[in-house]
C-alpha cells in the first residue's frame, strides 16, 4: 500500500468513527506514522481536499467488492438480498461499512461544504445508477431499471441507517423481506 493509498485508508476509518468535524489532522498523522509535509504533498488542499477523495475511495472500494458477486446470483431479488445479508452480518460483526461513511458524511456536507456536497451528490448519483445497471443485467429495461433501483436504494439505504442507529439487523431483513415487492 502506497502512502497515499494509507491516508485514505485511515482517514476513511477515522471519519466513519469521528465524523468530518471530529477527525484531528494529527490524529490522522500519528495513526499513519507520516510528518505534515507528507500529508500536504497528497493533499495540498487539506481536510476538504482528503474527505473528498475519501468518499470516492470509499465509493470504488464499495462497488468494486459488490460487483464481484452481484452478477453471480440468478435473480435481482437474490442479488439485493445477498447484499443485505452482507451488511447485516457486517453490522452484527461490527466491521467498517463504507455505505454508513458515504451516509454520514453526505448528510454532513449538506451543511460542511459545497464541494463536498456536490462530490455526495455525485457518488448517489452513481450509487443509483450502479444499481440501475444491476438490475438491466437481469433483465429489467432502462427506464424502469432507474425507477425500481431508486426504490431499491431506498430501501436498503434507510433500511441500514435505521438497522445501523438501532445496532440491530432487523430492519435490514425486513427490506430484504420486502425486495419482492419492489422488484
Amino acid at each position: 500500500m502506497d502512502k497515499k493509498e494509507l491516508i485514505l485508508s485511515q482517514a476513511e476509518k477515522l471519519f466513519a468513527e469521528k465524523g468530518y468535524y471530529g477527525l484531528g489532522l494529527s490524529e490522522l498523522l500519528k495513526r499513519c506514522d507520516i510528518p505534515k509535509g507528507s500529508f500536504y504533498y497528497y493533499f495540498p488542499d487539506g481536510k476538504i481536499q482528503l474527505i473528498q477523495e475519501v468518499l470516492e475511495y470509499s465509493y470504488r472500494r464499495m462497488r468494486s467488492g459488490i460487483s464481484t458477486w452481484m452478477t453471480e446470483e440468478s435473480s435481482a431479488e437474490a442479488a439485493f438480498g445477498r447484499m443485505i445479508d452482507n451488511l447485516s452480518e457486517g453490522l452484527q460483526q461490527g466491521r467498517f461499512l463504507s455505505s454508513m461513511l458515504l451516509s454520514m458524511i453526505a448528510i454532513e456536507s449538506v451543511y460542511l461544504d459545497h464541494q463536498v456536497n456536490q462530490t455526495c451528490r455525485q457518488i448517489y448519483c452513481d450509487w443509483r445508477d450502479f444499481y440501475a445497471e444491476c438490475l438491466r443485467h437481469f433483465g429489467y429495461q432502462e427506464q424502469p431499471s432507474r425507477r425500481i433501483a431508486q426504490a431499491v436504494f431506498a430501501l436498503i439505504h434507510g433500511s441500514l441507517i435505521s438497522s445501523w442507529i438501532k445496532q440491530n439487523p432487523e430492519d435490514l431483513q425486513l427490506a430484504k423481506e420486502s425486495l419482492k415487492d419492489v422488484l
